[in-house]
């Protein structure tokens, strides 16, 4: 089961500092506002702050599936006018709070940013697991597809995505059924 990282591992520290070395993990409150589309931070932030103050923070979530993985998705929180930095954005899997880097680098330029990766364990399941998690990114963001929320896909690209797919969630299944007892 994905987690959110423990914010004073070591693991989860060297694997920040190699994100945004000027700041460290810290934990942030998840308040998922509702009607709001899932995982849909940058717009749902950016309404935010709008409607009720405050700035909009970009950094990483950072989560791990204990002792296997870790991995660092872009994201935004809110920081309301308080200056109190939490997690608005529905997810399909609810959080209380999530591990957040801040990256003072970072703006949104309305294109996808792929996921930071790390194995954590030596395991050609897992290697070849983040690989298809990566090829899947660049496959549905190859070119103008960066900058498009509902893709049409060639049919080899629908083919290998397709593949990826099935493998990635093959491969995901005996990664857990081997791991389950680090989580």
């Amino acid at each position: 089961m994905i987690i959110a990282a423990n914010t004073s591992a070591l693991h989860v520290l060297e694997f920040s500092s190699s994100i945004a070395a000027s700041t460290l993990p810290q934990k942030v409150r998840c308040r998922p506002m509702p009607d709001k589309p899932l995982d849909d931070c940058f717009p749902i932030v950016a309404a935010q702050v709008a409607a009720k103050g405050g700035q909009q923070i970009f950094g990483w979530a950072v989560w791990e599936l204990p002792g296997v993985f870790i991995e660092a998705e872009f994201h935004s929180v809110w920081e309301s006018p308080e200056g109190e930095l939490v997690d608005i954005v529905p997810r399909l899997r609810p959080f209380t709070e999530i591990a957040f880097v801040l990256d003072p680098n970072r703006r949104y330029e309305n294109r996808q940013v792929d996921n930071i990766r790390k194995q954590l364990v030596i395991d050609n399941d897992v290697k070849r697991f983040l690989f298809l998690r990566q090829r899947r990114f660049t496959i549905l963001n190859a070119g103008e597809r960066a900058l498009q929320h509902a893709l049409i896909l060639p049919k080899a690209d629908m083919r290998e995505l397709e593949a990826n797919e099935k493998e990635g969630m093959r491969l995901e299944r005996r990664i857990h059924k081997r791991y389950s007892a680090n989580f």
